[in-house]
Parts: C-alpha cells; structure tokens; sequence
C-alpha cells in the first residue's frame, strides 16, 4: 500500500491529467465537494484534474498522513497553489477504495468556501 502513496504523492506533486490512468481505475467513482452526483469514469477525473490545473497551474498537494486497512487508503493531505498573485493553501483527506493497486471508488474532502473567495 506504501507503493500507492507513493505513487499518489508523486502525481500531485505534479499533476498531469494524462498521468490521472497512473492511479486510478478506468471505472473510478468519484464523490467529490460541490458537485452533486459522483463523477464516473476516469476520463471525469481527468476533466476534474485538468480544471483545477488550469485555474491553479502551480497547484501541489502534499501528503501529511496517511491510513491503510486493506484495499482502503486514506490521505490526508496540504494543498498550496498561486490565485491573483498570491499564495494560499487547503487541507483536505481522500478516502479511497483501491482495486489491483488503482482507485476504484474515492470521497475527496476539504472546505471549499477559501477556494471560491480565491476565484
């Protein structure tokens, strides 16, 4: 499981919505903040990444504990990205459901109300 954080680390340190088919299960679930029905597909985690790349092309998130029990990962993470100039940062946790490896199903949770004030 170590070898998923790893992995996991690596590909938001710097993220590429082409690499997103590294950690995640072409059948991905995706329950993520503000968004009302779960994203399917590993192509809606693509669109999902390249969004956040594009409004922050500096964004990172670095990994500050993590959990394993089985084929469940959680993630607890530090984000740090540029918005008009100057730098802010979230903390937020995946909980993630692992299949041969990749994410099959995933809770993304973190305060959204500093990233709309960011916009």
């Amino acid at each position: 499981m170590t070898d998923f954080v790893d992995r996991w680390a690596a590909f938001w340190a710097a993220p590429d919505p082409d690499l997103v088919g590294s950690i995640a299960d072409e059948d991905i679930v995706l329950r993520y903040p503000g968004v009302q029905e779960p994203m399917t597909g590993v192509d809606a985690w693509k669109e999902r990444v390249a969004s956040i790349v594009q409004r922050f092309p500096d964004v990172r998130l670095e990994v500050t504990h993590h959990a394993t029990v089985g084929d469940l990962c959680f993630i607890s993470w530090k984000a740090s990205a540029t918005s008009q100039g100057r730098p802010i940062s979230w903390e937020g946790t995946d909980r993630m459901l692992l299949k041969d490896g990749r994410v099959i199903d995933s809770m993304v949770a973190f305060d959204t109300s500093g990233l709309r004030q960011a916009a």
